[in-house]
């Protein structure tokens, strides 16, 4: 075995949360399963999220999760490695004794390609929450790392080749400009959307009917940093056939006390500090550019507004994250993004 995949190896019996640690960690974004050294199957990030809306927790167990009939070759048999490198983005190698030797890859470094859908950065708000730090500074420009947050996460969706850059702007408008004005990145394509008045997180959309855009749009909360891979969010949303497809972190709430759990009104069991983990709304979403019509112009809507209008039509399609989320809307997260 190269050392190369070590990383990318977990045992049948590990939790989920192991398998996603792992796909985190490794350039190869597939995780090997095995048991007793051998291969039995492989988790994509797919898979991490097909279980996460299917119920399971961090807990469940990785062989749960698996796909236990992974397409795989032996080492050395180039035209079988070839041939299911046309479908397959990695493919596991084995040696005839099904021990896992490498994994062959038609990975291209694609991060780099430029992708046409647009991003809306939700910029404008006053960050309240966040006084008497944004007394004098937009949330946009406060620092996280010696870097403005806005400034990272405009480097993260480059980093998925999403240039063509909108920021909604209201508050201190002229020094998120001024900001931007300074910076020389050829490879960026930064717009402002400025609002007259206070227009929710969506009502600025309307800004972009004139635009011609065709391509998905994808909507981001001004202050939500995370690792999540953008081009799975465009693939996941184009193959759901929804108009909407919103992203959904893991929140874990514990309660401070021993449960009681009852069962025909006699106590079942007591669970001590149990651990409750739920899917929220992660501020961040991808819209089909023809709902943009359904937003008035120079009015405030919010993004929940048209979410709910088109849940009641089957419209809405959920994206569960595992990957790195925060969202800085108090001090305890702004202090956290600093870590």
């Amino acid at each position: 075995m190269k050392n190369t995949i070590k990383s990318n190896i977990v045992s049948h019996s590990d939790e989920m949360s192991v398998a996603i640690e792992s796909l985190q960690k490794s350039l190869i974004k597939l995780v090997l399963v095995l048991d007793n050294q051998k291969l039995i199957g492989t988790i994509s990030d797919g898979d991490i999220r097909r279980a996460l809306l299917n119920g399971k927790n961090l807990q469940t167990k990785c062989n749960i999760v698996m796909n236990n009939d992974p397409q795989c070759a032996l080492v050395g048999d180039i035209g079988t490695i070839n041939k299911l490198l046309t479908s397959y983005r990695f493919v596991p190698l084995i040696d005839k004794h099904k021990n896992i030797v490498d994994i062959a890859t038609n990975d291209n470094n694609t991060k780099k390609n430029s992708l046409p859908n647009p991003v809306i950065i939700m910029a404008g708000g006053q960050g309240k929450r966040l006084l008497p730090l944004t007394l004098n500074t937009p949330k946009p420009l406060l620092p996280v790392n010696q870097k403005p947050l806005i400034h990272e996460i405009v480097n993260r969706l480059h980093l998925y080749g999403l240039n063509k850059i909108y920021i909604s702007i209201f508050y201190k408008a002229e020094m998120v400009k001024d900001y931007f004005k300074k910076l020389s990145n050829p490879d960026s394509n930064i717009k402002f959307l400025e609002e007259e008045k206070p227009l929710g997180t969506a009502g600025c959309l309307y800004l972009l009917k004139d635009k011609n855009i065709v391509d998905p749009i994808i909507v981001i909360n001004g202050d939500v940093l995370t690792d999540m891979n953008y081009r799975q969010l465009i693939d996941y949303h184009n193959q759901s056939n929804k108009l909407i497809t919103v992203c959904a972190a893991i929140y874990d709430i514990q309660i401070p006390f021993g449960t009681i759990e009852l069962e025909d009104n006699k106590l079942s069991n007591i669970i001590e500090k149990p651990i409750k983990k739920y899917l929220i709304n992660a501020g961040i979403y991808i819209i089909n550019p023809g709902l943009l019509n359904e937003i008035k112009d120079n009015t405030l809507v919010n993004m929940t507004d048209l979410i709910e209008k088109n849940i009641k039509e089957n419209s809405v399609g959920i994206f569960p994250l595992h990957e790195q989320w925060l969202d800085i809307g108090n001090h305890k997260d702004y202090e956290k993004a600093q870590e």
